[in-house]
Order: structure tokens, then C-alpha cells, then sequence
């Protein structure tokens, strides 16, 4: 089972466009908030390189990312990779487990909620219309991640639980917020793969070695995958960007 991207050369564009929001919001919630924003960007920045990093070098990521029609190199790609698709759930996601301690349980989900979103619908939008742009001669870009490869999912269920029993000791007021943020990543995240799954630059692939060819799954499968993605997979092995912050102390 493969995560699939379609995307074409103007991703890149699309993706600094989104780092400029990012590194928008992230200040003026440092402004209003916080050093601990500033915190929760770098740190899973930090991290995302770090899985990025993972997934180049050992062939699970396939795919390549150019910049104004620029091949970026490998290391650029995950530069720019990992500082939006982390701080992009992230930054959001601990807002929201601020919010809810606080009481404004609706401002903070809706606000997320609206601002992930329509950020969201942007990307998958710019890449259908981009895609759709392209010549006869011309075609999209894929990029897939592998899913189920045995070695790979015995490593990630003893990584995930790790975070999750270095989740539960955080003691409490904390441990609640860890658990709203890691709860509220992976519900944007999930959002992420619905606006993106419904434009059809984001799915799930299955691979017929018979026919050595790349095919779509039934939509129950689609769904099944996707939610595994975000709920399991995605949230758990970004959660080091809070536990970890929080024990080494940086968090204010």
C-alpha cells in the first residue's frame, strides 16, 4: 500500500507560498502567545527532517519537488518539506490545546479549523488546477510513500509505543494538553487527506506485481488507509516534537 501525491512541477510553489503562511501565523501567535510557539515550530521542524531524512534514505519516499521549474536537491526538498507539513498540524494543533484549557474550546477548534482548512483547500486546489493545466505530452508528478513494508511497520509500532508511554508520564496539567494537541493533529491531518482524497491529488495506491502496475483500492480502503495515516502513523510519530520538548524543559 503506497500514500500517493499528484502533483506536478508548481507543487514547490504552492509549498513556499504555504511556508510564508506558516512563518506568518506562527509569529503573530508568538506575538500574542508566546516564545512556546516558536518552540513547537522548530521542534517539529526538527523532527520532520529527521523522518524525511528516514524515508529518502531508505527508498521508502519517491518523488522529486521543484521550485519556480527548478529540481530542488534532496536536502532543499526536505527543508522544505518538513517546515511546512510539520509546523503547518502542529502550530495549529497546540493553539487548539491551549484554547481548550483555557475554555475557549470553540474559538479554538473553529479557528483551526477554518484557517487548516481553507490552507488545505488551497494546496489540493493549486495542484488539481495545475495538473489539469498540463499539456498532452506532459505529466503529473508522483510521489509515493510505502506503507505496509514488513520492516518499516514493526520499527514504527515500537517507535509509536514509545511515544505513547513517554505521552502518558508528562504529568498532569500537561499530559491533557499533550493529548488535545496529539488528538487535534491528528483530526487536521485527516482533514488534510478528505479536501485533498475529494480533489484527487491524494490517495492510496496498491501495487499488482502481476501486472506491474499501480492501481486504486475501493473507497472503503481509501478511507481505512488514509484515517490509519493521520490517526496512527502521522500523529504518533510526531508527538516526540511536544514530549520530548516538554522533557528536556524548553516549553515556558
Amino acid at each position: 500500500m503506497y500514500s500517493v501525491r499528484k502533483t506536478t512541477k508548481k507543487h514547490g510553489n504552492v509549498s513556499l507560498h504555504m511556508l510564508l503562511l506558516i512563518l506568518t501565523l506562527t509569529a503573530i501567535l508568538i506575538w500574542q502567545y508566546g516564545i512556546n510557539y516558536l518552540v513547537i515550530f522548530c521542534s517539529s521542524s526538527l523532527l520532520h527532517m529527521i523522518i524525511e531524512g528516514g524515508l529518502y534514505f531508505s527508498g521508502v519516499r519517491e518523488g522529486e519537488v521543484y521550485l519556480y521549474d527548478q529540481k530542488l536537491s534532496k536536502s532543499a526538498e526536505i527543508g522544505l518539506r518538513s517546515m511546512v507539513e510539520g509546523p503547518a498540524f502542529c502550530v495549529p494543533s497546540f493553539f487548539v490545546a491551549d484554547q481548550v484549557l483555557q475554555g475557549n474550546l470553540l474559538i479554538g477548534i473553529t479557528s483551526a479549523l477554518l484557517v487548516v482548512g481553507l490552507a488545505l483547500f488551497y494546496m489540493g486546489y493549486a495542484d488539481r488546477r495545475d495538473i489539469k493545466r498540463l499539456s498532452s505530452e506532459e505529466k503529473p508528478l508522483i510521489s509515493r510513500r510505502g506503507m505496509n513494508q514488513p520492516l518499516a511497520m514493526i520499527a514504527l509500532a515500537f517507535i509509536n509505543t514509545i511515544c505513547l508511554i513517554a505521552m502518558f508520564f508528562i504529568p498532569q496539567p500537561y499530559r491533557t494538553h499533550a493529548l488535545i494537541y496529539i488528538i487535534s493533529y491528528s483530526i487536521l491531518v485527516l482533514l488534510f487527506y478528505f479536501i485533498n482524497y475529494n480533489l484527487g491529488v491524494r490517495y492510496v495506491e496498491y501495487y499488482d506485481h502481476d501486472k506491474k502496475e499501480y492501481y486504486k483500492p475501493s473507497l472503503s480502503i481509501q478511507i481505512a488507509g488514509l484515517t490509519y495515516d493521520s490517526a496512527y502513523e502521522m500523529a504518533l510519530l510526531i508527538s516526540p516534537a511536544y514530549w520530548l520538548t516538554f522533557y528536556l524543559g524548553l516549553f515556558h
